[in-house]
């Protein structure tokens, strides 16, 4: 294959598409799928991994190699990758400790530089990580996520919808769908607006979820109660999906700062 750098190393059993690119002294190990044009730079590492088209693996990054993890006793476990990726500089994407549940990563992400996805990680599509920020095993981030730099996501988290992260924030716990948190321990700070904006929701749907956050988190009520409230006025699709995930919240929901922006996010 002539898009293959003669200094590559390839083990035989990988499947490569014939338009795929890759670089000098990267190693593509065993269990390795690879689809259509993708462009992979020199001196990356991946093994035990399918990945889509059109993806971009910059340099240095390491995908699908064995997790951080004690138990692990070198399972076929695996990363599943989308389509439309941008993998930047020494990124690390570590892949399962079940071989039933892969790591996942949907299609049309942007990992920053230095950026780390732990083992069991599920992410959407359409997020974005900054630089120097960690992920922690067993995190779910939903779609349209944006997660600023040197961000702490602590393992077994949920980030929900269109959240956002704010630099040098640590979550321990669950962020709503449409919040932005923010704080050395996070802390909901208003609603992230121009994510809404951008991803076309209308002005009636983002009203709603306002009303919502209003009385999910600053109305000082027990947060069940305010989500029976809330639910008794038969919401929206958007609405329904934020309180879908926090009546299925394992490690609690963040708590919102006590004064909060009047700006919103905005």
């Amino acid at each position: 294959m002539t898009n293959i750098h003669p200094t590559a190393v390839i083990d035989p059993s990988a499947k490569i598409d014939s338009s795929t690119h890759i670089g000098p002294y990267t190693v593509i190990g065993k269990g390795v799928t690879i689809g259509k044009n993708n462009k992979i730079g020199p001196f990356c590492v991946i093994e035990n991994t399918t990945m889509g088209d059109n993806n971009e693996i910059i340099a240095s990054a390491f995908i699908g190699v064995k997790p951080q993890d004690l138990s692990y006793k070198d399972e076929p476990t695996r990363v599943t990758m989308g389509s439309g990726n941008q993998i930047r500089e020494c990124v690390t994407i570590h892949r399962s400790t079940n071989v039933e549940d892969p790591t996942t990563l949907g299609d049309n992400c942007l990992l920053m530089a230095n950026s780390h996805i732990a083992h069991d990680c599920h992410l959407g599509s359409n997020i974005i990580i900054a630089n120097s920020t960690g992920i922690a095993g067993h995190v779910h981030i939903e779609d349209r996520v944006v997660i600023s730099g040197m961000v702490g996501v602590h393992q077994f988290a949920r980030v929900g919808t269109m959240a956002m992260i704010s630099g040098g924030t640590m979550a321990p716990q669950d962020i709503p769908p449409y919040c932005i948190a923010q704080g050395e321990r996070a802390r909901l700070v208003g609603l992230n607006i121009v994510g809404m904006r951008r991803a076309g929701l209308s002005r009636e749907v983002m009203l709603s979820i306002r009303r919502a956050f209003k009385t999910l988190f600053r109305s000082g009520k027990m947060l069940q109660e305010a989500i029976n409230e809330v639910e008794a006025t038969h919401p929206c699709a958007e609405v329904q999906h934020m309180l879908d995930f926090c009546k299925n919240s394992q490690r609690g929901i963040t708590a919102a700062k006590l004064k909060m922006r009047e700006t919103d996010g905005e």
